[in-house]
């Protein structure tokens, strides 16, 4: 697993520097909750996670099941770089504890949650539990979205206080996730 955080690490010092030299970061906030969730959504979920794993998908000669259980080491090793980055240069004024404390945690529950749901998406598929699988295709679908729902809220000057108990019941779902797969509830036990 060395390798593949430094290939996360690598990743990241790349896109943040693509971004610092190349982009400007500080947009102008427009007042429409789907324009900032899609934009957020797009630009630190889905493209980082997804252009970053198809390509080591790609690239990579392990398993199947190596390059699934790769996914949360190298998702955690390039937001441990690119999410600070991305709250320390697209902010021009004081920063609030939404950005940082809250959102970090958000983070590391949607990458926790991935890697989980990814494990289990694999194993549900090689049993033929269809209908689990789809269960945790939307878990991880709903883990992706969240933290730009979460942000946009905070964003759009929402409710402060519904924004934390919304980041709370988030962040807790992920022990309960956590439960649930080692009961072999929604999933296919390991064989022992």
């Amino acid at each position: 697993m060395i390798p593949v955080i430094f290939t996360g690490l690598i990743s990241a010092v790349l896109v943040c520097g693509f971004r610092a030299f190349f982009l400007y970061s500080h947009r102008i906030i427009p007042l429409s909750f789907e324009l900032n969730m899609w934009y957020l959504l797009l630009r630190q979920t889905l493209l980082p996670v997804i252009v970053l794993y198809a390509v080591f998908f790609l690239v990579s000669k392990d398993t199947i099941t190596y390059k699934v259980e790769a996914l949360f080491p190298l998702l955690l090793s390039f937001y441990l770089l690119y999410l600070p980055y991305t709250i320390l240069s697209g902010s021009e004024k004081i920063i609030t504890t939404f950005p940082l404390f809250i959102k970090p945690v958000v983070f590391t529950v949607m990458i926790f949650s991935l890697g989980l749901g990814a494990k289990h998406i694999e194993k549900t598929i090689r049993a033929k539990k269809y209908v689990f699988t789809s269960i945790w295709i939307l878990i991880c679908i709903v883990s992706i979205a969240a933290p730009s729902i979460l942000e946009t809220m905070y964003l759009m000057d929402m409710n402060y206080l519904l924004i934390l108990v919304l980041s709370g019941v988030y962040s807790a779902t992920l022990p309960v996730l956590f439960i649930l797969s080692r009961l072999g509830v929604l999933t296919v036990r390991d064989k022992e």
